[in-house]
């Protein structure tokens, strides 16, 4: 008997997750808690360039079977509304993240979940597992590779959405298990190249993410058509593990599918790379307890674990985050988001709007700052984002501060108020008050919803 593979075992699994019930309430309304923050996130970026752009060329590309761009209500086909709402999820920087060897935003794959999902006229009971789904691979992603593919062999992190989106798609396609195995075999064959996040960045830091979800719809739609992929695309001797992934736990990857990993995702409350926002917590915090000026502040140190230096600070490699140039590296920049911090005692979309990176008083306070590689903290993360925040003020008096992990992480979860304030917020120049009360309320409900009546509420269209 001919041994299984990896995306035949991988397969089997996802098959068999998608014929049982979703009995867990919690676990139901967990995954709702996440939609509603992603669409907050989506429609916040609703007019950003990168959005713009993707619009544009979903137009070029519209056809069938078509799907809904969010809070437009234009029609694209089930691919451009995909690449479309997935990078409009990501655009602020503002969606849900994960973090174990490997860096993940799992909500990079919700365009694809709405845009097959409403396609296919799937219901959403069948959307919500698809997301379970899609997040369970995502997450899974991160933890089976025994070294970073994303910073040590300089491979994207969003290098196996596409695995995530084939799979979410392949069960909304209701893909036999053979299928399903080739679905997953050809969504292995698209890596995404880690310059994406070096030095000074572009708006592929948004775009990504959409992208690849595309190629993991394609892959799917492909092999319900008969298209057959690599049967070793994984484990072969030029595959993904030996030229991307490094030593594998494939045991991990294709185990049993039931203890959800969507519950663990991490929320965001600032617009910036999740692993700075404990600092930014640390500098809010000492500057509102201490009613601190950023005039009066002599010097500022960070010490942190080395992955957040290496990149938040050092850029990968490439030029320095001291250096910001625009919005995408801003929110990749440690120094930027302690410095502004402290100077305007708030840390949100204003400050990247109004390019406070530009601003004398912040690039003086940006001069100010020191950063430190504390090898003990090292060991902490992940799973947790420790960082510690001294400030030394004019008259010598020292402040000091560390925390673990920042508001937001599954440990210290948004409430459901703090999640609907959230999209209020970030829906406002999109949908009306009472719009927005709709959307939030169909989100928070959508397993006894529909993905219709969803869509609707994030176009306006009630």
């Amino acid at each position: 008997m001919t041994k299984q593979t990896i995306s035949e075992r991988l397969a089997a699994e996802i098959v068999r997750a998608a014929s049982q019930p979703l009995d867990d309430p919690k676990l139901v309304h967990d995954v709702e808690r996440v939609l509603l923050d992603s669409l907050g996130c989506a429609l916040g970026a609703a007019h950003s360039p990168s959005v713009q752009a993707a619009r544009g060329w979903a137009r070029r590309i519209a056809g069938h079977p078509s799907a809904t761009i969010l809070g437009t209500g234009e029609k694209s086909s089930v691919l451009g509304a995909a690449m479309v709402n997935s990078t409009m999820v990501r655009d602020l920087d503002l969606n849900d993240t994960y973090f174990s060897r490997n860096p993940a935003h799992n909500s990079d794959n919700l365009g694809a979940c709405l845009a097959v999902g409403e396609a296919e006229g799937a219901s959403a009971a069948d959307v919500t597992r698809s997301i379970l789904i899609a997040f369970e691979v995502q997450m899974r992603a991160c933890e089976f590779t025994s070294k970073s593919f994303f910073k040590e062999t300089g491979w994207d992190q969003t290098t196996l959405v596409t695995l995530a989106s084939a799979a979410a798609t392949g069960m909304l396609l209701r893909l036999d298990q053979s299928r399903m195995a080739h679905a997953l075999a050809i969504a292995g064959c698209y890596p995404g190249i880690g310059e994406m996040r070096v030095g000074q960045l572009s708006m592929m830091k948004a775009a990504s993410a959409g992208l690849a979800a595309t190629r993991g719809i394609e892959a799917a739609y492909l092999a319900g058509e008969g298209m057959t992929g690599p049967r070793e695309a994984f484990e072969g001797r030029r595959g993904m593990a030996k030229l991307v992934l490094g030593e594998c736990d494939w045991d991990l990857l294709a185990a049993p599918f039931g203890d959800w990993r969507l519950p663990r995702t991490c929320l965001k409350r600032y617009p910036a790379a999740y692993i700075i926002h404990s600092s930014i917590d640390l500098a809010l915090d000492l500057r509102r307890e201490h009613r601190l000026v950023a005039g009066d502040i002599d010097s500022v140190t960070v010490e942190a674990f080395g992955w957040l230096i290496e990149d938040m600070v050092n850029g990968m490699g490439g030029t320095s985050r001291y250096e910001v140039d625009s919005r995408e590296t801003a929110d990749h920049s440690l120094p930027f988001c302690v410095a502004v911090s402290l100077v305007d005692g708030e840390y949100g979309l204003r400050q990247l709007n109004e390019k406070r990176w530009e601003a004398p008083e912040v690039q003086e306070l940006m001069r100010k700052m020191s950063f430190v590689h504390d090898r003990n903290l090292d060991a902490r993360f992940p799973p947790d984002r420790p960082s510690r925040l001294t400030i030394v003020m004019r008259d010598r008096r020292r402040l000091m501060k560390e925390v673990p992990y920042p508001k937001g992480d599954y440990r210290a979860p948004f409430s459901e108020r703090e999640i609907a304030d959230k999209f209020r917020s970030l829906s406002a120049e999109v949908l009306t008050s009472r719009q927005r009360e709709i959307a939030i309320e169909r989100a928070l409900s959508f397993s006894r919803g529909s993905v219709r009546g969803l869509l609707d509420a994030c176009t306006g269209r009630q």
